[in-house]
């Protein structure tokens, strides 16, 4: 495929060699650089691609994108300057692999929480409706059945485009996807055509890379800004100024609280085993059960019900759906012991996510509410003590542990989340192992209480430096309820 070509519609400037230069692939990676390939110079935050730029050549590589002033001495090399170069590989990739998103149904769902089970449900609902589905999320991505792993809740845009390519070759109707603030700001899905956006909420997370809510928030609208179709939460206020700033043609808003939200929720009953409510849509009331407990269940099977309806899916179809398979692993997976506790895993790992959690447990406990958490490491340090304040405000009893510490020293984490607790002088402990954590909190249990073991949720793994080691919170709290 001729650079020219794939370079078509994009601003850049030819340092040296012709644009009439053959491609056989495109890496950002100079790892992964082979014969007749394209290599993109990306500044990164532990590197910068034009370090690697003789490597690449060395490994085959026939032309080179870069946003620097570059000297090369082979003169049959192609050097091209470009503004972006995030957005050059997105531009790039989307045209190599033929706008692969141009050919199905694409729907990206983005907010602070929610976006795991959203996506889920939906693929879920599609299913049920004899739609062959693909999936991109943080659990895992799927073509139809099969599973490919995941490490990003949104790939960089070489990668997701490959991806959607896969989707097409296998005939897929609709794909949806997590949409990440990152994502959006690093231009991983720029060039992706999407047909419906979804916004769940947004709440304070990941400032540690957009410093302030506002421009948080700012992330997010751009899939608005890209979207044909969009569904909203108007019980939150980011939900306004989404629609006052989408360039989305048909919108429909959803609610638990405003009834004249197009889906509006009433009637809500939470217990253990699920949550029901009446849906008013299009004036007709219709029964929905969900198995997952919490207000913030019904939030996300609003959303997916909005999504499948803009697809096309009958609301009946749906509703029935949603009723035979809604439990999204990692997302209040309930665990009964044999002595008459619960335990329930959640990825609760951000401050709304944590307190939506515990207000639904505090609406059905009848024991005692234990907590065991943590807060990762090299992250937003502004929701720790925040986090502990929550914990501590709805717990019995709170346990603080280690989640992912990375290369922060686990108490120094586990300090800054103390600063929360502490003022409201309740019982609490600090225990570093998370192994040691959860079965202390575990043995605490007596009948009837719950313990909650947030922020993991699906994750099978610790990162304790830079290392990721096998730790998985259901397996551990299986084995210990066995062995009591």
């Amino acid at each position: 495929m001729k650079l020219a070509g794939l370079l078509e519609n994009h601003t850049y400037e030819i340092i040296q060699g012709t644009l009439n230069v053959n491609i056989k692939s495109i890496h950002h990676d100079s790892r992964c650089v082979d014969e007749g390939a394209l290599f993109i110079c990306i500044e990164g935050y532990e590197s910068d691609g034009h370090q690697y730029i003789h490597s690449a050549i060395k490994q085959g590589a026939v032309a080179i994108i870069v946003t620097k002033e570059i000297t090369i001495e082979d003169p049959d090399i192609l050097i091209v300057k470009v503004k972006d170069a995030r957005e050059t590989l997105a531009h790039l990739a989307t045209r190599y692999y033929n706008r692969p998103t141009s050919q199905f149904g694409l729907i990206g769902v983005t907010g602070t929480n929610g976006k795991t089970s959203t996506v889920n449900l939906i693929e879920r609902i599609l299913r049920y409706s004899n739609k062959k589905t693909g999936l991109i999320g943080t659990i895992e991505n799927k073509i139809d059945d099969l599973v490919i792993p995941t490490e990003h809740t949104t790939p960089d845009a070489l990668e997701l485009q490959q991806l959607f390519a896969k989707m097409v070759e296998a005939n897929v109707n609709d794909v949806v996807m997590e949409v990440s603030s990152h994502a959006l700001d690093l231009k991983r899905v720029w060039g992706a055509e999407f047909d419906i956006a979804v916004f769940t909420n947004l709440t304070l997370d990941h400032l540690d890379y957009h410093k302030t809510m506002e421009a948080y928030r700012d992330a997010k609208l751009k899939l608005f800004m890209m979207a044909d179709d969009a569904v909203i939460n108007i019980d939150d206020p980011v939900g306004a100024y989404i629609i006052e700033n989408t360039t989305s043609e048909r919108l429909l808003t959803y609610s638990c609280l405003n009834h004249e939200a197009d889906l509006y929720a009433g009637d809500i009953h939470i217990d253990i085993r699920g949550t029901h409510f009446l849906l008013n849509y299009e004036g007709k009331t219709y029964k929905v059960d969900i198995q997952t407990p919490g207000r913030f269940s019904v939030y996300n099977a609003l959303a997916a019900i909005g999504a499948t309806l803009l697809r096309g899916v009958e609301i009946e179809k749906i509703v029935e759906a949603l009723g035979k398979d809604s439990i999204i692993e990692g997302r209040f997976e309930v665990i009964k012991s044999e002595s008459g506790y619960y335990a329930i895993v959640d990825y609760a790992h951000a401050p709304d996510g944590l307190e939506n959690v515990l207000k639904t447990i505090q609406e059905f406990a009848k024991g005692r509410v234990i907590t065991v958490f943590g807060c990762g490491g090299d992250r937003d340090k502004s929701k720790r003590p925040i986090m502990g304040r929550i914990a501590a405000s709805y717990s019995d009893y709170t346990v603080i542990t280690s989640d992912n510490p990375r290369t922060e020293n686990p108490q120094t984490i586990m300090d800054e989340v103390e600063v929360g607790v502490i003022p409201l002088k309740k019982p609490y402990v600090r225990i570093e192992n998370r192994i040691d954590a959860i079965k202390h909190g575990l043995d605490s249990a007596q009948k009837d209480d719950i313990v909650l073991v947030a922020g993991k949720g699906h994750e099978d793994y610790q990162i304790i430096g830079k290392t990721k080691i096998h730790m998985d919170d259901k397996e551990i709290i299986r084995s210990h309820i066995q062995e009591a």
